[in-house]
Parts: structure tokens; C-alpha cells; sequence
């Protein structure tokens, strides 16, 4: 439910600007939709296997195995086009996925602690499971964006239909695996035990756990939902292989994240690894600008 919920939540956003006339709402033909349909469908697997794999196992695994998703985008991007950039351009992405790790785990491998310990299988199969679909949602997006006549189809559009196709496909799967589930516990509020002042600097307007339950799932489904967006403002921009990058290094936000939000210890291996990561970015992003 708490895929389906991400997913719906972009609604809210998305559809009153097309019934407003703040953004023209897209015209597509029954061609334009199947290969919506599709990239919805890969977007819907995507998303739902990387929350099965956060919810399975440790972050800092997770995010050592999505990370290797630029990986997969030059894989698929040499079997579906028949080209990719030379090595001396796609050399750089060692450094970067290699930088995540670090950040992720460097601190256990040092003090010898068990980093075997934190993979599940579960969580191993999501990962690389929602790398997969990840990976061919940006190149046939991209594929698809520039073939398609569709008027009014930008990327942030395409996007939102994307999102509105996924939510309807996702919907009937979640209701019959957890609706019986859910409607049985409701409210599912027994994992809170108190409401903040204030989450994540923004201030808490619930006055009871429920509503707290519900405003923390409206802030997560348009906090995804923006990201994503400009995720695709980003692809129309450059390739899915480059987009691909930028996503890993998101990973290295997130661990600093972590550390001014959740209170977390900033170590040494922390720091190299996202130095590691983002300086490698920089120099992967020169060696495509020169290719």
C-alpha cells in the first residue's frame, strides 16, 4: 500500500493543473498510450520492488545495489540501440558506484564487522529487480519521447501520465494482496507512538496518530512524486545513462541526509565515499562532454 499510496498522492498535483489549464493537458493517440502503458508498467514494477527492498533489508544494502543501476542503462542501451559511449567515458561509472559502497559500508569493512550480514535476498532481488525496470524505463522513455507526435507530451507530462497509468495498473493488485490486511488493522498506526513538533523542519499540523499516519504518506507521495518529476525534466535533457548517474549520486545525498536529519554520525569512510562519488561524477560528466 505504501507503493500504491506514492503513486496516488502525484495525483493531487498533476491533474489540477491540467483541469486549470496550468499545464495543457497531453493529446496522445492509442499508439502513444500502449507505449505509455509499457512505461508505465516498467516504472510500476520499478517502484514497487525498490520498496519491497527497503522494507526487506538494510538501506545502506539497498543503496549499494540501486546504485548500480547506470550499469544496466549502458547494458540495455548497447542491446536495444546497438551503440554506447567508449570506455573511456563509462570507466568513470567504476569509481562512482565504488564511492556509494564506501559511504554505505566502508566503516563495517574497516572495523571487520560482518557487511554479509545485511544482505537478504529479498531485498537483493528487489534491488536488482527495480534496477532492471529502471534502467529500460529511461531508455524507452527516452526512445519514445523523441519518435513520439503527441501534442503537448513534455516531460513532465509524460511523467504524470506515467504515474496516473501506474497507479491505475498497481491498484487492484494492492487492494487484493493487502486491502483485507489493511481494512482488518485500521488504523495501522501501531508503529507511532508519538507525533514531532516537526518532520524534517517542515511543522506537524496532526492532532491524532491517524492523521499524522496520513500526512506523513501525503509529504512522502509528493516528495516522490516531485523528485521523479524533475528526474524526467533531467532525462529530457540528457541520456538515460547520464540520468542514470545522477541517480546514483542521489544515493550519497541520502546517506548525508541521514546525518542532518536523522541525526547520524558523519564518519571518515562517509566522507571519502561521497567525495569519492561526486568527484567521479564531475569527471565522468567532462569525459561525456568531450565524447
Amino acid at each position: 500500500m505504501i507503493a500504491l499510496t506514492s503513486l496516488g498522492v502525484g495525483m493531487f498535483y498533476f491533474v489540477p493543473l491540467w483541469i486549470l489549464g496550468i499545464r495543457k493537458m497531453p493529446r496522445l493517440s492509442n499508439e502513444d498510450l500502449k507505449a505509455c502503458a509499457v512505461l508505465a508498467m516498467l516504472h510500476t514494477v520499478g517502484h514497487v520492488a525498490a520498496v519491497v527492498a527497503m522494507s526487506a533489508g538494510a538501506v545502506s544494502f539497498t543503496h549499494i545495489i540501486k546504485a548500480l543501476e547506470p550499469m544496466f542503462s549502458v547494458v540495455f542501451g548497447a542491446v536495444l540501440h546497438g551503440r554506447m559511449d567508449p570506455f573511456r567515458v563509462n570507466v568513470w561509472l567504476i569509481p562512482i558506484i565504488a564511492g556509494v559502497a564506501w559511504a554505505a559500508i566502508g566503516s563495517k569493512i574497516v572495523a571487520g564487522d560482518d557487511i554479509l550480514a545485511d544482505i537478504n535476498i529479498v531485498a537483493l532481488s528487489g534491488a536488482m529487480t527495480s534496477n532492471i525496470a529502471f534502467a529500460l524505463r529511461g531508455l524507452l522513455s527516452k526512445k519514445f519521447k523523441a519518435e513520439t507526435k503527441a501534442e503537448n507530451l513534455s516531460s513532465s507530462n509524460l511523467y504524470s501520465v506515467m504515474t496516473l497509468l501506474a497507479f491505475l495498473l498497481f491498484l487492484p493488485f494492492a487492494l487484493v494482496i493487502e486491502g483485507g490486511k489493511l481494512s482488518a488493522s485500521w488504523p495501522p498506526v501501531e508503529g507511532l507512538h508519538s507525533i514531532p513538533s516537526h518532520v524534517l523542519g517542515v511543522k506537524t499540523l496532526a492532532s491524532s496518530l491517524t492523521e499524522h499516519l496520513l500526512e506523513l504518506i501525503l509529504w512522502t507521495g509528493l516528495y516522490y512524486y516531485m523528485y521523479n518529476e524533475m528526474a524526467y525534466l533531467v532525462l529530457g535533457e540528457v541520456s538515460a545513462t547520464a540520468q542514470a548517474v545522477a541517480n546514483t549520486v542521489k544515493r550519497v545525498v541520502i546517506l548525508l541526509a541521514t546525518v542532518v536529519f536523522l541525526g547520524e554520525s558523519m564518519d571518515l569512510h562517509k566522507a571519502f565515499g561521497s567525495f569519492i562519488a561526486i568527484g567521479a561524477t564531475m569527471l565522468y560528466s567532462m569525459a561525456k562532454l568531450k565524447n
